[in-house]
C-alpha cells in the first residue's frame, strides 16, 4: 500500500513537473482559477477577503462622492446663474425707480406750479366775470323792460312804445325819437293757444337822463294804469336770481322795521350788505 501511495504521488509530482514544464506560469494559474472546486453541499462558503471589500466599499464611496460632488457643483453653478440673472432684473428695477422717483418729483413739481396757476386763473376768472357783469348792469341803466303790452301782427312796436313815452312824460315826439335808440321785443313769438301773456318789451336810451324821467314817473302815470302795463329795470339773469333769493329777506326786515332795499345783485337791510 505504501509503494501505491508513494506511486501515485510520484505520478502526481511527475505529472505537475510536466504541466509546468509545458505551460507558463500564469496559464496554469489561469487554469486553476477555472477550474471548480468540487464542494460538497454542507461545505460553508469562504468569507469575502476584508480587504477586497474595503476597497470595493472605497471605490464606491468614492465614485458616490464624485457623483453627489458633480450634482452639488451644477446645482451652485444654476444658483449662480439665476442670482446673477436676479442681479441685473433688479439693476434694472432699480434704475426704473429711480426715473419714476425723478418722473413723479417733476409731476409734484408740475401740479404744484398748475395749482398756482388754476388758483391764479380762477380768481382772474372771478374778476373778469364780476367785470362783465358790471359791465352789463351799466350799460343796462339805460334801458327799460315795458311789461304787459298788447301784441299785434306787423306791429310797429317803436312807434307804439314812443307814443306811451309820451303820455308819461313831457316830451314831445321828435324829441322821444332822438332820445330812444332801439324797442325790440323778447324772445319768439308766443303761440296763442298755449300762452297768452305778451312778450315784454325792451327799450334801449339813447339819453340816461330820458330814461331815469321814465322810470320815475311811469310809477303814477294815467296811462300805464289804462293799459294796464308796467316799466320795469333791466336786470341781468344773474341779478335776477339773487333778487329773488333776496326779496323773502327784504320783507321779512321791513315787516320787522328795518330799512331794506334790493340792488344790483345783493341786498342792504339796516346799512348792511346780504349776498343771496
Amino acid at each position: 500500500m505504501a509503494n501505491q501511495a508513494d506511486t501515485g504521488q510520484a505520478d502526481h509530482e511527475y505529472n505537475m513537473s510536466a504541466l509546468m514544464e509545458a505551460c507558463d506560469e500564469e496559464e496554469i494559474e489561469a487554469m486553476m482559477e477555472e477550474t471548480p472546486k468540487a464542494r460538497h453541499e454542507h461545505t460553508p462558503m469562504p468569507s469575502p477577503n476584508p480587504k477586497k471589500v474595503r476597497i470595493q466599499e472605497k471605490v464606491k464611496s468614492k465614485q458616490a462622492d464624485e457623483i453627489t460632488n458633480e450634482v452639488i457643483f451644477d446645482a451652485i453653478q444654476t444658483l449662480i446663474k439665476r442670482f446673477d440673472e436676479q442681479d441685473q432684473r433688479l439693476k434694472i428695477i432699480e434704475k426704473r425707480m429711480e426715473e419714476n422717483a425723478h418722473a413723479v418729483k417733476e409731476n409734484k413739481e408740475d401740479i404744484g406750479r398748475m395749482k398756482e396757476e388754476i388758483m391764479d386763473l380762477r380768481k382772474e376768472n372771478v374778476a373778469l366775470k364780476q367785470q362783465c357783469l358790471e359791465q352789463a348792469r351799466y350799460k343796462r341803466r339805460w334801458d327799460l323792460r315795458l311789461i304787459g303790452l298788447p301784441e299785434k301782427e306787423k306791429e310797429d312796436t317803436r312807434e307804439v312804445v314812443i307814443g306811451i313815452l309820451t303820455r308819461v312824460i313831457p316830451m314831445s315826439v321828435e324829441k322821444l325819437r332822438g332820445s330812444v335808440d332801439t324797442v325790440h321785443r323778447l324772445g319768439k313769438r308766443n303761440d296763442a293757444a298755449t300762452n297768452k301773456l305778451p312778450r315784454p318789451v325792451i327799450i334801449q336810451f339813447a339819453m340816461r337822463t330820458v330814461r331815469d324821467e321814465v322810470w320815475k314817473k311811469s310809477r303814477e302815470a294815467r296811462v300805464c294804469k289804462e293799459m294796464n302795463i308796467q316799466f320795469k329795470e333791466d336786470f341781468s339773469k344773474e341779478d335776477r336770481e339773487a333778487r329773488a333769493k333776496l326779496w323773502p329777506k327784504v320783507q321779512e326786515a321791513r315787516k320787522n322795521g328795518k330799512r331794506a332795499f334790493l340792488k344790483e345783485g345783493f341786498a342792504l337791510i339796516d346799512g348792511l350788505r346780504v349776498d343771496p
